[in-house]
């Protein structure tokens, strides 16, 4: 069990420890200036967005690909944004919160396209808020990828959609190569019809429970078909309907929120693609049965293609009354219910005859899932590892919400659900293991109550909760554990939006007992048995502005608490940019991050034995940005170039940035880790609808040592062309080399990794 605790730094020679202590007291003085200075300058003028780390400016998915790899974006921005542009938001259909998710966009902004909107009654084409002076050009153009104008009186026979095809290759692949397929269609004005399919090569079967073994028994990875995204979806601005896969929010989604969106309000489609960025390990098998491991020696160090992936989301029907007028204000209703057949990973299942305490693995280990033998179910076979086993649950889930609108900034509301998992393995009694993010034991579920209220410049939203699950009572909890049975949370979240200024203010608290698997409020990324909005207390600044028509400021401090460890944590960032000139555009970023603020306390990843423990990914290859950091300086610096005169003028752009980061390394004695990271992007469109873009990311982490860390260089090109305005073909080439000297780098197979991956679209 890895747990998060104090642990003093390590002491090595003096005059290595006494530079560790001023890099980093010299990096934490360099922040606390910069948040001081992004204080000073909050005086009311202007606003920005949600909460995006950045100016976001892009054209398509790459360029957020590119954004999220190169660090300038969170993974849940990363997430958020790529659902965001897939779905679209619609102006002329769009709540207050779905048009405040929209990135670059303030309160003030969006109260100005609603008052535009009820004004001329349909926004004919995104340009008519440039006209109408609601938006400037800036602003316009970053959302246009993410936008769109259906104008309710178009025929009703119109449709139109979109068909997408994706697939990759790498030299070392042997069968099959992984494939995704989307569809979508649009017709009768209000009916969405769509769906993604996969083909993937490295998932096993179905499991089913060998009595005789007792334990799981799953056939081999092989190439397989899925289909685990479809929808049908009938939607108006007064009321809709969705059957298949959908996600769905409210509030401050600290009851429920399966959307990503930062002030979900109803369900949205679901047909969201993942592609992977490394590649996979081939090999996932344990000796098992057998005398050694399939995967010893050369067979374990061979990489492939990874599979394109997706979220088990929910699947059902969920019915919303988005509009019941009142003699004051209006009613809004939603109802929804799922049933659907979810993955799960193989260590974070339990064998309740065999598991003392679920919240301890040593007390409670993992079934062993066997590789099948079609022609002979009795001789002797090895074990998967480090597998997301299929098909493994049906979770039935319930829950509605009801909400009160005075105006479309004040309301009050209730949002409840229930939910249970029913195993699908006969003659097996299985259940969840602490680390899963199910409660185990039972039905689990959640409800709770929020507000919001808006006036002029301030706009003010909370909402209180409790949970309820059946840990306490668990056959696989020890005995007079005083564990589970559901718990309360809380959150307030205050918006000060004055001119080109938006100041956010929010205060959080999540019991330890508050297991609830569908929050997602605001949180830090680190958990408490696998959820993370458990055991965790905090308040939050985020500060966004546009200064002198010139410089974009970002600022953002967190500081949190583990109530059950009294632990005080931070983490914080400033972001600058500044548009020198039409053409250049310089900035300067700083960020920090402590695990452990006690003075001579440093936090690590470590576990009960004490041992500094190798961070993994979910298939099993090791992961390189380790999460048992405990303190991390960072300073960035970066320099944009996009001409703005002559033939160039808006199809070339240049973006140059480096990043040095200052790390206190637990697994490190003596002297400070320090990470260097460099990154060359260009865009460019050269004639017509072609596109060149090109990345290169040089990282060395650890720049003292090339045996303990990541050192490599990785680079692409990718063209795309646009044939008669409908079909679309994309190619993109990668090469990665790995340039440190460990053991398992030098027994890699590839290096370097050669890649490809080809995209086909057509629109009509």
């Amino acid at each position: 069990m890895v747990r998060l605790r104090p642990r003093p730094l390590r002491l090595g020679p003096a005059r290595s420890d006494e530079e560790a202590r001023e890099i980093m007291s010299a990096t934490r003085r360099l922040l606390t200036a910069a948040l001081g200075l992004a204080t000073l300058v909050a005086a009311p003028r202007a606003a920005s967005a949600a909460e995006y780390e950045i100016f976001i400016d892009i054209d398509d998915e790459e360029s957020l690909y590119d954004l999220y790899v190169t660090n300038q974006i969170s993974e849940d921005t990363f997430n958020t944004l790529v659902e965001l542009r897939r779905r679209g938001v619609d102006l002329n259909e769009a709540t207050r919160e779905e048009l405040y998710t929209l990135p670059n966009l303030s309160f003030e902004d969006v109260d100005r396209i609603l008052a535009y909107r009820a004004e001329v009654g349909v926004i004919h084409a995104p340009a008519d808020l440039l006209a109408a002076e609601v938006l400037d050009q800036r602003k316009l153009g970053s959302i246009l990828t993410f936008i769109r104008a259906n104008d309710q009186r178009r025929k009703l026979t119109a449709t139109h959609g979109w068909v997408r095809y994706q697939t990759a290759y790498t030299p070392t692949d042997t069968t099959v190569p992984p494939m995704a397929l989307q569809a979508r269609i649009t017709t009768l004005r209000q009916l969405t019809i769509g769906g993604a399919g996969f083909v993937t090569r490295q998932r096993p079967g179905n499991p089913a429970w060998d009595p005789t073994r007792e334990a799981m028994v799953a056939d081999p990875m092989q190439a397989r078909v899925h289909l685990p995204k479809f929808f049908a979806q009938w939607d108006t601005d007064r009321w809709g309907v969705i059957a298949g896969t959908y996600r769905i929010g409210f509030g401050q989604r600290l009851v429920f929120d399966t959307s990503d969106r930062y002030t979900p309000n109803g369900f949205y489609l679901d047909d969201a693609i993942y592609r992977p960025t490394t590649l996979g390990v081939q090999c996932r098998e344990s000796a098992g049965e057998l005398p050694a491991s399939p995967c010893s020696g050369a067979a374990g160090d061979l990489y492939g293609t990874a599979d394109f992936r997706w979220r088990d989301s929910l699947r059902g029907v969920a019915i919303g009354a988005k509009h019941l007028d009142l003699p004051v204000g209006w009613m809004q209703l939603y109802a929804f219910g799922s049933w659907q057949s979810r993955q799960v990973y193989q260590y974070d299942v339990a064998d309740v005859n065999t598991c003392e305490d679920a919240r301890d693995s040593n007390l409670c280990p993992s079934p062993p899932v066997f590789v099948g033998d079609p022609g002979d179910p009795l001789a002797p076979t090895s074990t998967h590892k480090f597998q997301t086993l299929p098909n493994m649950y049906d979770e039935l889930l319930g829950g509605a919400n009801v909400s009160w609108f005075y105006d479309r900034r004040t309301h009050v509301g209730i949002t409840g659900y229930g939910a249970t998992a029913v195993w699908k393995l006969e003659g097996a009694e299985l259940d969840f293991k602490g680390p899963a993010t199910r409660p185990f034991g039972g039905a689990w579920g959640a409800i709770g109550a929020d507000m919001s209220w808006g006036e002029r410049w301030s706009d003010l939203a909370v909402e209180v909760a409790r949970s309820f699950d059946s840990m306490a009572t668990a056959r696989t909890l020890s005995e007079g554990a005083d564990y589970g049975g559901g718990g309360f949370a809380g959150i307030a979240r205050h918006t000060t939006t004055l001119g080109r200024h938006e100041l956010e203010l929010s205060a959080r608290y999540y019991d330890q007992d508050y297991a609830n698997p569908f929050a997602g409020s605001i949180a830090e990324a680190d958990e408490f048995n696998g959820n993370r909005h458990r055991d965790e207390a905090g308040g939050r600044v985020r500060y966004n502005a546009r200064l002198i028509d010139r410089l974009d400021l970002r600022a953002f401090a967190d500081f949190w608490v583990n109530p059950s460890d009294s632990t005080p944590k931070f983490r914080g960032f400033v972001r600058s940019d500044f548009d020198a000139t039409p053409w250049l555009r310089p900035g300067l970023w700083l960020a920090y991050r402590n695990t452990d603020l006690r003075a001579g306390s440093f936090g690590g990843c470590i576990n009960t034995a004490g041992l500094d423990e190798t961070p993994r990914q979910e298939d099993g290859s090791i992961s390189y940005r380790s999460g048992c950091l405990s303190e991390v300086g960072q300073i960035t610096a970066r320099l944009g170039f996009r001409p703005a005169r002559g033939k160039a003028k808006g199809k070339l752009s240049l973006t140059a940035q480096y990043q040095h980061e200052v790390i206190d390394d637990v697994s490190v004695d003596g002297r400070p880790r320090q990470d260097a990271a460099a990154f060359l992007i260009l865009r460019s469109n050269p004639v017509g609808s072609f596109r060149l873009n090109a990345r290169l990311r040089y990282l060395n982490e650890d720049l003292a040592d090339n045996a303990r860390q990541e050192h490599s260089l990785w680079t692409y090109i990718e063209g795309s062309y646009v044939f008669s305005r409908v079909f679309q073909a994309r190619l993109r080439y990668d090469t990665f080399v790995w340039l440190d000297e460990r053991d398992n780098t030098l027994a890699r197979v590839p290096s370097p990794e050669h890649r490809l991956r080809l995209q086909l679209e057509a629109r009509f």
